[in-house]
């Protein structure tokens, strides 16, 4: 088959791997009323169902892209595209929260090897700096388009087949997919290199216990469990460091815990996700506990936040090629801090025009600065580091994710309506504070060496 064929085709079962992994965020938000009456659970619980697989899809993204690095992008695209898709098969047949969770956390799995050897796979697809551009900006509107069309397709299913049937509705978007890869990618290479067990042990611990702690709290506050979670965090995250500067074959190299562009893209990854899901969270949370919506309605009301995702990705990328990475981040930044403060005044009277018009800012900014921010960090690396690149991005952007769905989820847990919208507001204020922060750090670490302007 000629290569710019098997390039194609490669795209496209890449494309469709972030489809179903970001599809998971938006569906599973909508259907949050639906499995609270389901499973009689309480706000906590809602959080786990969403935390558990972003849990482990952030504690193991690393090792993912080492794996793939290791015994070759393709076959861990395959195994980890095909332990998802058994999850999402797993979840839709699950009869009680904890089964539920229990497929959430391999859907977690899968997930971690899959997108970052989907990355991995179009690097080595595209040699062309433009062409990889192009191709890179695809597989972002992949996720956008899965974020716009979720939250949609999400409540349809849910008002007429039930929850369960955004767990099914995976399954044959990865059977295609696997297909497409085996028939068409040619093998990929492999790299001689060690995986750090004992980093990832305790990385996993770390992040295991961070969000055991976070989630909890806001439950039962912060109690002698909690804050003994949070102290277990913190050890795992100091007895990381100090394997990471004995071992031979760290999963975090020197040389990319030195790169300035790899630390400033994934803490822009990190804050984008953290302010994106936990808005998303909380406005779920709003739409469907406190305005009394249905499934089907809480997904037209994401409709002006997810629509633009995919124009704005686009034309990103189109901007990217004369204006600079930082700035477009910038940009897109500040105009998501416009979109936060806007729905930082949430009520019952709340302004139809004001409310989507700030949801649609939020998505532009958001969608703006994902492909600038994925470009940079691929360019930062070497072919030899790039699994790890792509492990290390994407495991910021759901660390982010999951720290945002917990601190949000403590800030609306209150029974009293004034109290609740109060911390909807804390929540839209403090996702402008963390963009605004963000932008000052990138501005400051970049002031000597801007990240590329043609990344």
């Amino acid at each position: 088959m000629p290569k710019t064929n098997s390039s194609r085709a490669t795209l496209i079962a890449c494309c469709l791997g972030f489809l179903v992994v970001q599809l998971d965020v938006s569906v599973v938000n909508v259907g949050l009323g639906a499995l609270e009456s389901a499973f009689n659970t309480n706000l906590t619980g809602l959080q786990w169902i969403i935390n558990s697989y972003s849990l482990v899809f952030s504690a193991l993204l690393i090792l993912g892209g080492a794996c793939g690095d290791k015994f070759g992008a393709k076959t861990a695209f395959v195994v980890g595209f095909t332990i998802f898709t058994l999850g999402s098969i797993g979840c839709g047949l699950s009869n009680s929260m904890t089964m539920l969770i229990a497929m959430r956390v391999i859907q977690g799995l899968g997930a971690a090897f899959l997108v970052p050897t989907s990355l991995t796979l179009i690097r080595t697809s595209f040699q062309d700096s433009d062409k990889r551009r192009s191709a890179v900006a695809m597989w972002g509107a992949s996720g956008g388009i899965a974020l716009a069309a979720g939250p949609v397709i999400g409540g349809i299913v849910i008002q007429y087949l039930g929850w369960r049937s955004v767990f099914l509705i995976n399954v044959p978007v990865g059977l295609l997919a696997l297909w497409l890869i085996l028939r068409f990618a040619p093998a990929s290479d492999r790299i001689d290199k060690k995986v750090d067990v004992p980093g990832q042990i305790s990385i996993a611990v770390c992040l295991a216990s961070l969000t055991y702690a976070l989630t909890e709290s806001s439950g039962q506050g912060w109690t002698a469990e909690t804050l003994s979670a949070m102290a277990a965090a913190i050890l795992f995250a100091v007895i990381f460091i100090v394997i990471e500067r004995r071992v031979k074959a760290p999963m975090l190299p020197s040389r990319l815990a030195k790169n300035k562009v790899l630390a400033t893209t994934a803490l822009a990854g990190a804050v984008i996700n953290f302010t994106f899901y936990g808005a998303v969270f909380v406005l779920s949370i709003y739409f469907q506990m406190f305005l009394h919506y249905d499934a089907l309605k809480t997904g037209l009301s994401f409709v002006p936040l997810t629509a633009v995702l995919t124009i704005s990705t686009m034309v990103s990328s189109r901007v990217a090629k004369k204006v600079s990475a930082l700035r477009i981040i910038t940009t897109g930044f500040t105009i998501q801090i416009i979109g936060f403060v806007a729905l930082s005044q949430p009520s019952v009277q709340s302004s139809f025009w004001l409310l989507n018009g700030a949801l649609m800012l939020v998505g532009i900014g958001s969608a703006s600065s994902v492909p600038s921010i994925t470009n940079s960090m691929l360019s930062s690396v070497s072919q030899h580091d790039a699994g790890i690149a792509s492990g290390l991005m994407a495991s910021a952007r759901q660390l982010g994710g999951v720290i945002g769905v917990a601190v949000f989820g403590t800030m609306i847990a209150h029974s009293d309506k004034t109290s609740f919208l109060q911390g909807v507001s804390n929540a839209m204020l403090v996702s402008a504070f963390a963009l605004l922060l963000c932008i000052g750090i990138n501005l400051y670490v970049t002031r000597d060496s801007s990240l590329p302007a043609n990344a």
